[in-house]
């Protein structure tokens, strides 16, 4: 999952990585393990049951977010200003 440059939010299915460069922007990604406090840590092993997409109201074909939901909750998660933000959205 990442905020792009034009501020959408993508999702995409990939293996995890132990970091790139970006040489094109002068820049490293390195991954890290998830702590506890990441909301969707307490959903690592459930069932996801469907993801809600989230779309601009000035502009419906521009994606700002999605809200994942599991077996036993729900993660929201948006982009503000080009910043992605995770939210638990709490026990179903």
């Amino acid at each position: 999952m990442d905020v792009r440059a034009d501020w959408s939010l993508r999702v995409e299915r990939s293996e995890l990585r132990l970091g790139y460069a970006m040489e094109e922007l002068g820049s490293r990604v390195d991954i890290d393990p998830a702590s506890d406090e990441v909301p969707f840590a307490r959903h690592v092993g459930e069932r996801l049951v469907r993801v809600v997409e989230r779309v601009d109201s000035d502009d419906t074909t521009e994606r700002v977010g999605a809200e994942f939901v599991f077996d036993l909750g729900s993660v929201r998660a948006e982009t503000f200003g080009g910043d992605l933000r995770l939210t638990d959205c709490g026990i179903r």
